[in-house]
């Protein structure tokens, strides 16, 4: 399915810029952010929705990196999305979410956890 390998692309390139936490809200409103920033291609932006450890990555990725990184973005930001809802156990959640590319839409989940009192992105979705 093109849908699911370009979601796993995303999780991809998430995975291989890094980054870290956003400024409070909701995991729904983290969610939010992220998409939003995949969709702008804007990588410090998506910077603020994922953990810690990743952010170190992010800092030391060379302009080359980032580069490539902008250049795989551009194949997502014609994806469209909706949160579905969301559940949250203590330090924990997940956002359910419709995610739509090329006509071929899927829903999936989209794992998050609090990290220094902010939602951020650990797995799930296109992350």
């Amino acid at each position: 399915m093109m849908l699911r390998g370009l979601l796993v692309a995303g999780i991809a390139v998430l995975a291989f810029i890094g980054c870290g936490g956003n400024g409070g809200g909701g995991p729904e409103d983290a969610v939010q952010g992220m998409f939003d920033a995949v969709k702008a291609g804007d990588l410090d932006a998506m910077a603020e929705y994922m953990p810690a450890e990743a952010r170190a990555e992010f800092d030391s990725m060379s302009a080359d990196d980032r580069e490539m990184a902008r250049n795989m973005l551009g194949m997502l930001r014609e994806i469209e999305f909706e949160i579905l809802g969301s559940e949250v156990d203590g330090n924990q959640a997940v956002v359910h979410v419709s995610v739509t590319f090329m006509g071929d839409s899927q829903e999936d989940d989209i794992e998050l956890i609090k990290e220094d009192n902010k939602w951020v992105i650990t797995e799930g979705g296109m992350f």
